[in-house]
């Protein structure tokens, strides 16, 4: 069972994100700087300055999953993607659009393969609804983790600062199946930044 203070994401993804993206809905960009605090946020290391597990606590905790086939075929239900030199992927357990009735957001999550307290959580905010069939649809009004349940920081953490994206490669009405990929800069918790790279979801929309 996910900790109390990890179901906060899963909150927050149903009902902060889709107060960001009506501030920003005057703006020519998205997650234009104006008005807005442009400081990057940088969480306290993990182990004091100068040792070696704080440059290298995320390579050290993030690995390969060797439960993970990079020649899998995807089926529905299944994510996955690459950071450096490891792999990961997992299951959804829950999918779905979280504002309303305007079918324009989505959100995903679940665990990894490899553990049941780490895994990723994946919310988009599209420009149109998707109520007829859809293909190639991209957005930068996202938010990604990639939670432990047994640390006191996520993995990885997209932040408004940097850039991540999602596509939806194909969202077909009838099945309800969302074909998307999903990729960007994330933040470690030791402030360090990564790159999440060929992200993908097969997921039925709800």
């Amino acid at each position: 069972m996910m900790k109390l203070s990890k179901l906060y994401y899963l909150i927050a993804a149903f009902f902060v994100l889709p107060i960001l993206v009506l501030q920003n809905a005057g703006c020519a960009k998205e997650y234009s700087n104006e008005g807005h605090d442009t400081a990057i946020i940088i969480h306290p290391p993990l182990t004091r300055p100068g040792s070696t597990l704080a440059a290298q606590d995320t390579a050290a905790i993030f690995s390969s999953c060797a439960k993970c086939d990079t020649a899998a075929e995807l089926m529905v239900g299944n994510w996955n993607f690459k950071t450096g030199n490891s792999y990961a992927c997992g299951n959804v357990t829950n999918s779905g659009f979280f504002s309303g009735n305007t079918q324009k957001d989505i959100t995903l999550f679940g665990p990894s393969s490899c553990s049941a307290d780490t895994g990723i959580v994946v919310s988009a905010f599209f420009s149109v609804p998707l109520d007829q069939d859809r293909y190639n649809l991209t957005t930068s009004q996202t938010e990604f983790y990639y939670y432990d349940n047994n640390a006191p920081k996520d993995i990885f953490t997209s932040l408004p600062q940097k850039v991540f994206s999602v596509t939806i490669q194909s969202f077909i009405y009838s099945t309800r199946i969302a074909i998307g990929q999903f990729s960007g800069t994330v933040f470690k918790a030791n402030g360090d930044t990564a790159y999440i790279r060929e992200g993908k979801f097969k997921v039925y929309i709800k």
